[in-house]
């Protein structure tokens, strides 16, 4: 059952992500500055985000990376029209351009060459994950993707593809 890409609508869960205009990002230059996330137009891009557990966190960026790769191959995670790392810790989202109306697939399978492309910077140009914001906050309890936004509850919905 968690081993799909789902295609949920975002909009409850970042709704406050809206209003935020310089967003920090999950990527950092080698001297440790952050790389800020460009605003982006809502439609315009698909997200793809991947979960990470409280076991997750003792890999290097490289091997987070990895995780990355293995989720979005085996689907485990959720496609979104806004970015999910914003408003729930613990998780890692990758814009894919949305310049075409493509399939879950086609958007998973660019994800991955995206998440390709942040590895090979981390290899060879120094790029790091921003590890105090991706893991801000205690996951040991967390078992299921849950979201709470006001009166909503957002569970983890699966759409094969």
């Amino acid at each position: 059952m968690g081993n799909h890409v789902s295609a949920i609508d975002s909009r409850r869960v970042t709704k406050k992500a809206k209003k935020r205009t310089n967003l920090r990002g999950m990527f950092n230059y080698p001297n440790g500055r952050n790389i800020r996330e460009e605003p982006h137009v809502p439609g315009a891009n698909q997200w793809v985000t991947v979960f990470f557990n409280w076991a997750d966190h003792k890999y290097n960026d490289e091997e987070l990376m990895d995780l990355v790769l293995a989720r979005i191959n085996t689907r485990d995670g959720i496609i979104s029209s806004e970015p999910v790392h914003h408003d729930v810790k613990w998780c890692l989202s990758l814009r894919v351009p949305g310049y075409w109306k493509p399939t879950d697939l086609a958007i998973a399978g660019a994800a991955k060459d995206i998440a390709q492309w942040h590895q090979s910077e981390m290899r060879h140009a120094g790029m790091k994950i921003n590890r105090r914001y991706l893991f801000r906050g205690n996951n040991r309890k967390k078992r299921h993707f849950n979201v709470h936004d006001g009166d909503h509850q957002l569970s983890h919905e699966v759409m094969e593809i």
